[in-house]
């Protein structure tokens, strides 16, 4: 259902781009460089399928120049199939919740920021754990950082945008092998991860020369 979501809002957003000519699709996102400077700007976030695993989560970022950087949290209920995704050998364990704070930094090629950005973010999270066979559970915390590629497109109002990223996430800690009741089990090096995102950004100064 989540995936059959994911694909709809892509298919959405990339139709909507490329009913533009292809030299204005290229120029909009990367070569527009005569785009006034955006000001400085508060940026608010929201992640759509978070809800949909018990949980939630958003971030909050500053916008100046190329720049955009921020915090991020968010709490889940992460469903079984997406536990292989950050362990291995973990049959019978259950995760519980998932946890995590994040720090981010985003570098657009235009200087109005929309379009293709290159991106960064990390931090620790918290993973909840629950043997299935006795009952028996811990909390474990790791470290990782995210190196990420994305796009934001605004395809209703100035204020208004989406935004769809992917990276490779690398486990920086918390990867040695753990005993949890009856089970041996490890947190995954890392691994393919994408983002989608919806969002609002406000002014709150003025850019000399920006419109």
């Amino acid at each position: 259902m989540k995936k059959s979501i994911l694909i709809l809002a892509v298919a959405s957003i990339t139709t909507s781009l490329l009913a533009q000519d292809k030299t204005s699709f290229f120029q909009s996102l990367i070569l527009d460089k005569g785009e006034s400077p955006a000001p400085l700007q508060l940026s608010v976030d929201t992640y759509p399928f978070l809800f949909l695993s018990s949980g939630g989560g958003g971030s909050l970022g500053l916008e100046f120049y190329n720049w955009q950087v921020g915090a991020i949290g968010f709490s889940v209920a992460p469903p079984d199939y997406i536990k292989n995704t950050f362990f291995e050998n973990a049959d019978n364990l259950k995760v519980r919740r998932n946890n995590a704070v994040e720090l981010f930094a985003n570098y657009y090629l235009r200087k109005d920021r929309k379009g293709i950005y290159l991106g960064v973010l990390g931090g620790p999270e918290w993973f909840m754990l629950e043997d299935k066979t006795n009952g028996v559970k811990e909390t474990i915390i790791k470290s990782y950082v995210v190196p990420k590629l994305g796009l934001r497109v605004f395809p209703f109002k100035k204020i208004f945008y989406a935004d769809a990223s992917f990276g490779w996430s690398f486990n920086l800690s918390g990867t040695e092998t753990k005993s949890l009741g009856q089970t041996s089990y490890n947190a995954t090096a890392g691994g393919f991860i994408y983002f989608l995102q919806v969002g609002a950004r406000f002014n709150l100064k003025n850019i000399k020369g920006s419109s």
